[in-house]
């Protein structure tokens, strides 16, 4: 019996022996990233939508158009890119399938955004578009790309005095599809 404790002893030696090498050889190795998947980009688009009109209950009741416009790069808000314009249409969309009048405005023709104060500032095209429909407010919003993440502010703003009446943030994870979306400016 002395024998068999002594090659068990062995054993586990060679065992805890082998284990510390495999150890030391996978600490050398670069981290292993998870594969970022995406998001549903509809489903959370038509959320952050319904998120702004529960904020907003009394809009319900008035019915009146509203504008849509490009969510743009919180670091160069006079740039949007092909998920900012994905966004800002399918927010426009939710709106348009609970029932509201959307008009859809280009950002780079209609608004305009003052550098530096974060604000969106309406130019007078916007004004008279949204007089010319009576519009009630614009839905716009910013994105900011992190290292793994967008992080998403939609915000629903009186046209007549940029007054943000709702806003609703949430973060789309940064897979595949959002940054080819990223990339098509």
């Amino acid at each position: 019996m002395s024998r068999n404790k002594i090659l068990r002893a062995g054993v586990v030696v060679l065992a805890t022996f082998g284990l510390g090498i495999l150890g030391c050889a996978s600490s050398n190795d670069a981290p292993i990233r998870p594969i970022i998947q995406d998001a549903d980009l509809v489903g959370k688009n038509y959320s952050a939508a319904d998120a702004l009109l529960a904020r907003t209950p009394w809009l319900k009741e008035r019915r009146d158009p509203l504008l849509a416009a490009s969510f743009v790069d919180i670091n160069n808000l006079e740039t949007s890119s092909g998920l900012g314009r994905v966004i800002g249409e399918q927010v426009g969309s939710q709106f348009t399938q609970q029932g509201f009048t959307v008009i859809e405005i280009r950002m780079r023709d209609n608004i305009y955004v003052a550098e530096g104060s974060g604000e969106f500032a309406l130019s007078r095209s916007v004004r008279e578009i949204s007089q010319s429909h009576n519009a009630a407010a614009v839905i716009a919003g910013t994105y900011a790309v992190g290292r793994q993440s967008v992080f998403v502010n939609a915000r629903l703003i009186r046209a007549t005095d940029n007054l943000v009446l709702a806003a609703h943030d949430y973060v789309l994870p940064l897979g595949p599809d959002a940054r080819a979306l990223l990339a098509a400016h």
